[in-house]
């Protein structure tokens, strides 16, 4: 199933990355919700969209040391195919200004001492670290300098916060910020991202998010969030002479 899932993901990033369009995705995507169908969010009151967002990404910008764990659902659909449906964990870790994700694959793999050194290249590592924004797409609120211009590969518009609202979950309460592609204005969107994020930490911890990929095929992805440790940058102290 890992091997499934990795191989899945590859060649959606790679066909995203040779392809210089996307196309319009459909609203419907009704069988890959049914699994969050049991806890629908209870909206409450409303949050300045923009504001919201740009503290969320304050915070994440000030992590030094993070770690997480996440389960992925990843459900991609094609016209007249049966849906795929893939599933995993994955760790994300962000460590000296480095971030690795690994999945149940590579954990093996490092286990048995099958990660040899390999030549890197600065292609090679843009490559990997859109792979792992790929997988871990919250990640890109620390690695990038616009993360709403780059929060998805494929979706070249970019995404605009459009809605921000306290909501529970579970008994839990969490903020509910929705992204959708381009103005945020039409509802002809290529891609919508929904981020569950916990109001005290502003860490995301829940991921719901939809895209049509350059095959016409309609792509959905959900990821369960537990962050483990989230330690921040010390602040720098001005020291009068």
């Amino acid at each position: 199933m890992t091997r499934m899932y990795t191989n899945l993901a590859i060649a959606a990033c790679t066909t995203l990355l040779a392809s210089g369009s996307v196309f319009a995705v459909q609203d419907a995507t009704s069988e890959a919700k049914v699994d969050v169908a049991d806890d629908k969010p209870q909206a409450q009151e409303q949050l300045d969209p923009d504001a919201f967002l740009a503290e969320v990404v304050e915070r994440y910008k000030r992590l030094a040391q993070y770690e997480d764990i996440a389960d992925v659902v990843q459900i991609t659909t094609r016209t007249g195919e049966e849906p795929v449906r893939v599933e995993t964990r994955i760790a994300s870790k962000i460590e000296d200004g480095e971030l690795t994700v690994e999945t149940s694959g590579t954990q093996v793999r490092d286990g048995v001492g099958l990660d040899l050194p390999i030549k890197t290249s600065p292609a090679m590592d843009a490559f990997v670290m859109k792979y792992n924004l790929w997988l871990a797409p919250h990640m890109t609120l620390a690695f990038k300098d616009d993360p709403m211009k780059d929060f998805r590969l494929g979706v070249d518009e970019g995404f605009t916060p459009t809605k921000a609202k306290s909501v529970t979950i579970d008994k839990k309460k969490l903020i509910h910020l929705e992204l959708k592609s381009g103005d945020g204005l039409s509802e002809d969107y290529t891609a919508k991202f929904d981020l569950y994020i916990d109001p005290d930490s502003l860490l995301v911890e829940r991921i719901e998010g939809e895209q049509r990929l350059p095959d016409g095929a309609d792509y959905y992805t959900s990821l369960e969030i537990t962050p483990i440790t989230a330690i921040d940058t010390p602040p720098v102290v001005q020291v009068d002479p």
